[in-house]
């Protein structure tokens, strides 16, 4: 098939948005169905965090759900008043003190989450509803079963049907207010501001730390477990499954050390969630996120194995990507020109620089569609006033591209490596394929050095920290290379090769860290083509 004679690009065409928010129109029309989206709907089955990279799709699997199951709630982080709990000077003056909040961050989760399911599934949006919900529950469940759940419910009188928001601060005041009462009780003049801590005496410290503990330790987590019971004895009905969706965890929303903790916390209620059998909580998570909350929020006895069967990896295969962008390069041209399908082979050349030009793009893609889309989108707007996109435009797109990728790479990973665009720098003018020794030792030391000279404010990640290691002798150039190479490969920049008869490697999680030790000088390195235009790595 061949493109309409008419058809030209025009300046702001585009086959969808980096954002799957911003992204509604090409979504709704031209979702791929991978098989995910059946493993979601399906509340038998364990799945329940959407994990991958950023860009893999898991924002689009998510709104996909929320669009097509009748039942779907969609809870936004920025609505939980998580800010507010951040900025409690108490929690943190115990928590500084040593007190785990662990069990009130889960009663707040399984808190949100059982009120805005009986809201739904009762109708409950006019007073007369709010009237009429006691009496439905009084005549559903007559025995003693349930007697704790239902007065856990009626404790809460009128602001149990307020506004998540306001439930979650009234929650929060009543367990500042009680932790304060307890403190206060031993220690008559303690100051609850920040620091404050460190004017207690030791013996003090523990006594507050034990009384505070208990305090939180009494929440009311046994009733909310009665309340699961109550939840999965209502929803009986398997063909009115109810399902609650949360996203962009991954934003800056609250101030980190107390965000671990509250998505752990997250975790441990979706899995408690599982013995409700018609709902479903449904939570996207990038995987780099999902390690640093078990790595700081780890305790004695923890498995991470226990978690895997909650897990919903999203990958992409080569066929589901050539469907996604065949579908949107054919919606694209479709609404204004043609009503017969269009393909992407239609718009490009069929070879680019020796090689199929789908293969030479789907390359530089990490194989997540977001990257497809954008890469798209750059020889798109290149090509304005023209039917097709040449090989010049493409060569020019990739070098807008590379440069992006750069840096969208560099704020994925700001959270473990702030400053990973600036070491990525000692890879310029490299070849494509190199033994690591090729970093010589003579240049990581000058690289190491003008990085702190440039970089005067002390940083504690963990590049920073070995180029400082390197330039005041506290560790070897080639351990600074083993480090460089192992966070290189981590973050999906470069492949590995650890041993000759080995193929290259290469992570496309972000989980899994090759050691150190086997870094070795006969290890050789491949720069992921993606970042080859911006790094202006060397042909072989």
């Amino acid at each position: 098939m061949t493109i309409p004679d008419k058809f030209r690009f025009r300046k702001l065409d585009n086959i969808g948005a980096a954002d799957a928010e911003e992204d509604e129109e090409f979504l709704k029309l031209c979702f791929i169905n991978t098989g995910d989206l059946e493993s979601l709907r399906d509340c038998s089955l364990p799945n329940r965090l959407v994990v991958g990279r950023t860009g893999s799709g898991k924002s689009a699997l998510l709104l996909e759900l929320s669009r097509t199951e009748e039942r779907c709630i969609r809870i936004n982080p920025e609505s939980l008043a998580l800010v507010y709990i951040s900025n409690s000077t108490i929690l943190q003056f115990f928590s500084d003190l040593g007190v785990k909040l662990d069990i009130f961050f889960k009663l707040l989760w399984r808190h949100v989450f059982t009120v805005e399911i009986l809201k739904y599934h009762f109708k409950v949006n006019t007073e007369e509803a709010k009237a009429g919900f006691w009496d439905s529950i009084k005549n559903l469940f007559r025995d003693k079963k349930h007697t704790k759940a239902i007065e856990y419910l009626r404790t809460w009188g009128e602001s149990f049907w307020e506004e998540t928001e306001y439930r979650i601060k009234e929650l929060t005041t009543t367990l500042e207010n009680n932790l304060k009462a307890e403190a206060s009780a031993k220690v008559p003049n303690i100051h609850f501001s920040l620091g404050g801590a460190a004017r207690l005496t030791e013996e003090e410290k523990q006594e507050v730390l034990q009384r505070a503990q208990r305090v939180v330790n009494n929440v009311q987590v046994r009733q909310l477990s009665d309340i699961l019971e109550l939840l999965d004895d209502i929803l009986t009905d398997t063909q009115k499954r109810y399902f609650i969706t949360i996203d962009r965890l991954d934003e800056n929303w609250i101030e980190d050390n107390l965000r671990y903790r509250l998505i752990r916390a997250l975790i441990e209620t979706v899995k408690d969630f599982r013995r409700v059998r018609n709902a479903k909580i449904v939570v996207g998570i990038r995987l780099d996120l999902l390690d640093r909350v078990f790595r700081l929020t780890r305790d004695t006895g923890f498995q991470e194995e226990k978690y895997e069967p909650l897990y919903l990896p999203v990958s992409w295969t080569k066929e589901s990507m050539i469907e996604l962008l065949n579908k949107r390069v054919n919606h694209l041209i479709r609404r204004r020109y043609s009503k017969q399908n269009v393909s992407y082979l239609d718009i490009l050349p069929s070879k680019f620089e020796g090689e199929d030009t789908f293969e030479y793009m789907l390359k530089r893609t990490m194989m997540r569609p977001r990257d497809l889309i954008l890469f798209f989108n750059e020889c798109i707007a290149k090509s304005a006033d023209k039917p097709q996109i040449t090989v010049q435009i493409i060569r020019e797109a990739e070098a807008e591209y590379s440069k992006k990728r750069l840096r969208s790479l560099g704020d994925e990973w700001v959270g473990d490596y702030p400053n990973l665009v600036d070491f990525a720098a000692i890879l310029k003018g490299q070849r494509r394929r190199f033994r690591v020794t090729e970093v010589s030792d003579e240049i990581c030391c000058e690289f190491a050095l003008e990085y702190l000279v440039q970089h005067m404010k002390h940083e504690e990640d963990e590049l920073s920290m070995a180029a400082s290691e390197l330039v005041n002798q506290g560790i070897s150039a080639g351990l600074f290379r083993a480090t460089l190479f192992q966070i290189f490969h981590r973050v999906g920049l470069v492949g590995l090769k650890l041993e000759a008869y080995e193929s290259f490697s290469w992570t496309v999680a972000g989980r899994k860290l090759v050691p150190k030790s086997d870094i070795k000088d006969a290890v050789r390195a491949a720069i992921q083509p993606t970042f080859w235009r911006v790094l202006g790595i060397k042909a072989e």
